[in-house]
């Protein structure tokens, strides 16, 4: 390679490396005017936002709060898990059996329910307040007569006719499926408590 190509090569090579940065300078122009244009705008400040729950006030707090005392799957009421609609005659269960069992079911409620809860709780790494557990109690609480009579008219429907006094057997195995019943919604509730929802 000659001198004279070297300074040649080395001449388009600046010339290149001008063009360059002549376009790189454009560009710049053109950034630094967006800039200045963006700076220019008018800006929305949000300031710092605050949310203080504890001075939230709930007035009144209505409703029902389902727990799934109702078996899993089931669409509608508990009458809709009834055998095939056939017209069949059952007796009704007798009211002294019906409020046997009641009574049963609320001192269960009442007395062991609670402890049941606070095990569950600690199974499950849970934290409940005694307002909330009352809660979730009381509403169970309000579902159970639903309970025994599905029980009732299922024992109906296989034949059985209830005696004019007490069926202290039939009376225990109604009131153990209830019991059943309640511990498996209970247990349900708080495996399927989110972290967020609980009470303390």
């Amino acid at each position: 390679m000659s001198v004279h190509d070297y300074f040649a090569q080395l001449h388009r090579y600046l010339v290149w490396q001008t063009n360059k940065m002549r376009a790189l300078e454009r560009r710049l122009r053109t950034l630094e005017a967006r800039l200045q244009e963006i700076e220019a705008q008018p800006r929305t400040s949000i300031e710092r936002i605050e949310y203080k729950f504890d001075q939230l006030k709930v007035e009144t707090l209505e409703g029902t709060l389902n727990i799934g005392i109702a078996p899993p799957g089931a669409g509608g009421t508990i009458e809709d898990l009834a055998v095939e609609p056939v017209k069949t005659v059952v007796p009704k269960p007798e009211p002294v059996l019906m409020r046997a069992i009641q009574e049963r079911v609320a001192a269960y409620l009442a007395k062991e329910a609670p402890e049941t809860l606070k095990q569950l709780e600690q199974r499950y790494g849970r934290r409940l307040d005694d307002p909330y557990r009352q809660f979730i109690l009381q509403d169970i609480g309000r579902q159970t007569e639903e309970r025994i009579r599905f029980y009732l008219q299922e024992k109906a429907a296989s034949g059985y006719i209830p005696p004019a006094d007490r069926d202290e057997a039939t009376e225990n195995e109604i009131f153990q499926k209830v019991k059943a019943d309640i511990e498996q919604s209970l247990d349900m509730f708080l495996k399927h408590l989110p972290s967020g929802g609980e009470q303390t």
